[in-house]
């Protein structure tokens, strides 16, 4: 999340709260629930398409609220996404 999220989530004041720095992006994230859809976990272990983070870094999804991230683009290749998916559909170990 480093390279690409960091701009807006990895300040003092990082944006909506959720900081998505190196030591802690992971806690923040998984199993945690949105705060724009409280039905939602941001990271749901083994769940990428029932993941937050998964419909705001591709911009669609069932709760889907606001901007596709990151924000103002641009946005992640479809290659990142995949990554992503991956980690979480693993059970977003902590590696």
């Amino acid at each position: 999340f480093s390279a690409r999220c960091t701009g807006c989530h990895g300040s003092v004041s990082p944006s909506s709260g959720l900081s998505l720095i190196s030591g802690s992006a992971r806690s923040n994230l998984v199993n945690v629930t949105s705060t724009e859809c409280s039905s939602t976990k941001l990271v749901a272990p083994s769940n990428a398409n029932g993941s937050y983070l998964v419909h705001k870094i591709e911009g669609t999804g069932p709760c889907f609220i606001g901007s596709r991230m990151p924000l103002g683009g641009p946005f992640l290749s479809s290659t990142d996404i995949g990554k992503i998916r991956s980690w979480i559909a693993q059970g977003a170990l902590d590696n």
